[in-house]
């Protein structure tokens, strides 16, 4: 006689049935994808559990079409594929151990073998890939953005101080005076903002946003001596307080004009998000699965 069990996996309901006993299959997973990198033909992406031994795995062909997947510059973009039970998989398989050193590795586990795999035949994988990107630079994106557009969104209308066609959340040096943001931003504290950012010449502009940080009529970037473009190791030998490098010290005024701008770095980091929908493992049938989140962080130049 056949039975039917129900479990709950992922907020979803799921049928599975067997010809005997109740399968014991609680597919609770965490959610958090994994991904093997060893294949320069397939992405496998894949989820485990280690009480009992279990994995979802997600396997499909690297194109033009799936790379941009995980390359897209478009916040948002979606994708949809069709599993095939060939050359898309998507696999439910218990183990007799760990299998974390059998799904990726090129010479597998030899502990742990496989007790059942059970691959989709058929089904939809649906994609959306969205980032947030950061400058790194000790000041969250959404304090360097003017909102003056009221959206809340610093990558609509972006703020971009220096005018160099990087908005300020994506631009290590706001300012173009070749000191990293990230050494000007003292004071700001997520309590109290930039209330005491630090402000050299007191002109109510954050050093960080000053291209003239101590206020003597000679831009940072050309008080530069040694032409290193790192304002921050020069100093006046002559000046009353020699400690003090140039671009901080008003009574330094020689200029050493220098128009080359340290290269812009910043970090994306993407979390790509997967749903499969009608589903038939043998085991179990769906309409809707979270499969889980990819995230992950590129550092563009």
């Amino acid at each position: 006689m056949k039975k039917l069990v129900c479990f709950l996996c992922f907020g979803f309901l799921f049928y599975a049935c067997d010809d005997g006993d109740i399968m014991d299959a609680n597919l609770d997973f965490d959610g958090n994808l994994q991904f093997c990198d060893q294949s320069t033909t397939d992405y496998l992406l894949y989820n485990i559990r280690l009480n009992p031994f279990e994995s979802l795995s997600l396997q499909f062909p690297i194109s033009s079409a799936t790379s941009q997947i995980f390359t897209t510059s478009e916040n948002g973009y979606v994708s949809s594929f069709a599993i095939n039970g060939s050359s898309v998989l998507f696999n439910y398989r218990t183990y007799d151990g760990n299998p974390q050193n059998l799904l990726c590795a090129l010479l597998p586990d030899p502990n742990t073998s496989i007790i059942k795999d059970y691959s989709a035949t058929s089904g939809m994988v649906y994609t959306i890939t969205t980032f947030e990107d950061d400058d790194n630079d000790g000041i969250p994106n959404h304090i360097e953005d003017a909102n003056l557009d009221g959206d809340n969104d610093p990558s609509t209308n972006p703020t971009d101080t220096d005018g160099d066609g990087i908005p300020d959340y994506m631009d290590a040096d706001d300012d173009n005076d070749n000191i990293l943001t990230k050494y000007e931003n003292h004071g700001y504290t997520s309590e109290n903002g930039l209330a005491n950012a630090q402000d050299t010449d007191g002109d109510g502009i954050p050093d960080y946003l000053d291209d003239d940080d101590d206020g003597d009529g000679v831009p940072t970037r050309y008080e530069d001596e040694n032409g290193d473009n790192n304002p921050r190791n020069d100093f006046d030998e002559a000046s009353e307080t020699p400690d003090i490098p140039r671009y901080l010290d008003p009574t330094a005024t020689q200029s050493f004009p220098n128009d080359h701008l340290v290269p812009n770095v910043f970090t994306r980091n993407y979390k790509v998000q997967f749903r499969i929908t009608d589903i038939d493992l043998q085991i179990l049938s769906s309409d809707n699965i979270d499969f889980g989140n990819y995230e992950y962080s590129v550092t563009i130049e």
